[in-house]
């Protein structure tokens, strides 16, 4: 029996009201509020270091920024509590939007260290504006929360408001991870080539979650200061980051529930090692109880949960109507610039130099609509340089590119694929933190409209969004006859249909043209002759084909034009009859027959 998918966010509330029935005393209730506060960012630093992968775990910078935002404006101005919260986190949200546009540049260990260079930074700051955070000494005597005319003086009423703003945290980080942008962010953890060869704009997806983070984390600062009742650089400090991050860890990096769960174990552990006087030990066994957890459950807490109620609650599939038996019909491409005037893909002039290595070399070619055009030289003949100049991965170093008459020779990836071009690698690119429907989602993307407000809000029309996807994606499943393996993992796959799995991925773009890199290399001999059959169904959708291959036999028998590349030179440019015959060509397949 299948339970309903929104039980684990009943649960939640339930535990909720359920904790100040059976701790009553203002301590346990104090240690409650800590949980909630915790929560609220270790919520916003999954969906940034979980499922985006963004290693900027300095959340405590901006839990200093909603802390001492809200400690001045109340205690210096008389604002009321929840405005001077609300004010604090819209100066955090335009803060890490410009603070994280040149930061995200950064990757991997880097963007940790200077995330925490950050905190240091306001850290540092705070110390030594003395006439505006009353420096080392802080901002005492900070007053209760006060929202419009309610004073929240009493333990449970501040209580009852951090648990109303985790859960709304929490809501919203649901709603992100279940929509287009959560998976956006899942392919850009998993493969960010990838995720951007399926439009999907990764350096604005990754800013958007970043803020999305400093916000949460600064409304839990806020709360904080108001129950402390006292600002200083000490409550927001270095340990403090630490604890946010063993919390995400402990609590599971994949789950928006692994922020929740790990707040409230490190808060537990933390108070039993009070309870039994033995406080200094904090740090020992909470580094033993990360080391156990990662080595138990490597996907944390929230992990271990979904391993023991997965019998019982929805794959992640069954959230769209796609298991009925009956076909779904090919969605055909929406592009009407595929039927224009002139041809598709014009390349005019393109190099790409390497120090002084020149992979490509002056190459200029067309490929007209509704085509299949093989693209084939040699090893190191500038063949996969040149898909990546066409798709936006690298730069050029001269010449232009155009795509129905537009020129796209400076677009990034993302970009380009919007407009019409997908891409498939010579090495696959799998998002295999998705299942194979959610891969193919990924290509559809740019049939969700709505934005990362309308998202978190849970606003009217997402749900129908998300069905049109998955419906345009199961499609594709259906055309690469992959139906079947919808809900399995790309790596379960064989690697043939890894191969189908990522034409699918493409075919959902609904391009006006695709570039294939060595597609049947890796298949056997019956594997090819089927996807060469496919590739005869995709031309009969109207969707032109750029193709790099090695497959001579494979080649002849599809192509209506052939480009033939060598030491990145253009050597032979025309019908298949015509270049087998070339002399340069045979030349450079070292004499075999072509």
């Amino acid at each position: 029996m299948r339970l309903p998918k929104h039980l684990p966010f009943a649960f939640f509330v339930l535990a909720v009201i359920a904790y100040p029935l059976l701790f009553r005393s203002d301590y346990a209730l104090g240690a409650g509020i800590t949980v909630a506060v915790f929560a609220i960012g270790a919520t916003g630093l999954v969906l940034l270091l979980g499922l985006a992968h963004q290693l900027a775990i300095g959340q405590a910078a901006f839990y200093m920024i909603g802390g001492y935002g809200s400690a001045i404006l109340t205690t210096r101005y008389g604002w009321d509590g929840a405005a001077a919260a609300i004010v604090s986190a819209a100066f955090s949200l335009v803060l890490a939007c410009v603070i994280g546009w040149p930061l995200l540049k950064l990757r991997g260990f880097v963007l940790a260290i200077a995330s925490l260079a950050l905190h240091l930074f306001f850290i540092a700051l705070a110390i030594l504006l003395v006439d505006v955070t009353g420096g080392a000494a802080g901002i005492p005597i900070v007053p209760h929360l006060s929202i419009g005319g309610w004073i929240v003086s009493s333990t449970l009423g501040l209580y009852a408001v951090a648990w109303l703003t985790a859960a709304a945290m929490v809501a919203v980080g649901l709603n992100i991870d279940r929509s287009h942008i959560g998976r956006a962010l899942r392919a850009l953890a998993a493969d960010e080539a990838g995720a951007a060869a399926s439009g999907i704009d990764t350096i604005s997806y990754k800013l958007q979650i970043f803020v999305v983070s400093a916000g949460m984390a600064s409304l839990g600062g806020s709360l904080l200061a108001h129950y402390l009742r006292v600002m200083d650089p000490t409550v927001f400090g270095m340990q403090f980051s630490l604890d946010i991050i063993t919390a995400v860890i402990v609590g599971g990096l994949q789950s928006v529930w692994g922020g929740v769960l790990g707040s409230a174990a490190i808060i537990a552990v933390r108070e039993v090692l009070r309870e039994t006087g033995q406080p200094a030990w904090e740090v020992v066994v909470m580094g033993v109880v990360t080391v156990v957890v990662l080595l138990g459950f490597r996907s944390g807490l929230a992990g271990a949960v979904k391993a023991v109620t997965s019998r019982w609650m929805p794959p992640v599939n069954a959230a769209f109507d796609v298991t009925a038996n009956a076909p779904v019909a090919v969605v055909l491409p929406e592009y009407s610039g595929g039927d224009g005037e002139g041809p598709l893909l014009q390349i005019d002039g393109v190099s790409r130099q390497f120090g002084n290595l020149r992979a490509v070399s002056d190459v200029s070619f067309d490929v007209g609509r509704h085509q299949i055009v093989a693209l084939i030289g040699p090893n190191g003949a500038g063949k996969t340089t040149m898909l990546d100049m066409i798709s936006g991965h690298r730069a050029l170093s001269a010449g232009t590119i155009r795509i129905d008459g537009i020129d796209v020779s400076k677009a990034m990836p993302d970009e380009i694929a919007r407009r019409g071009v997908a891409r498939t690698f010579q090495a696959i690119r799998m998002f295999d933190n998705m299942t194979v429907l959610e891969n193919v989602m990924c290509g559809a993307h740019a049939l969700g409209r709505s934005t990362i407000v309308s998202v978190s809000l849970g606003l009217p029309g997402i749900a129908a969004e998300e069905q049109a996807m998955a419906n345009r994606a199961m499609a594709m499943l259906d055309f690469v006859g992959l139906r079947a393996d919808a809900a399995k993992r790309p790596a379960e796959l064989p690697f043939g249909h890894q191969r189908l799995m990522e034409l699918a991925r493409a075919l959902a773009l609904s391009p006006k043209i695709i570039l294939l890199d060595e597609p049947a290399s890796g298949l056997n001999d019956s594997e090819t002759e089927a996807f060469a059959h496919l590739l005869i169904k995709v031309r009969v959708l109207g969707i032109t084909v750029l193709l790099v291959e090695h497959d001579i036999r494979l080649v002849m028998g599809l192509a209506d034009k052939i480009v033939v590349l060598d030491h990145g030179e253009k050597i032979a440019d025309g019908a298949p009859q015509l270049v087998r015959k070339n002399e340069q060509v045979i030349t450079a397949y070292l004499g075999l027959a072509v």
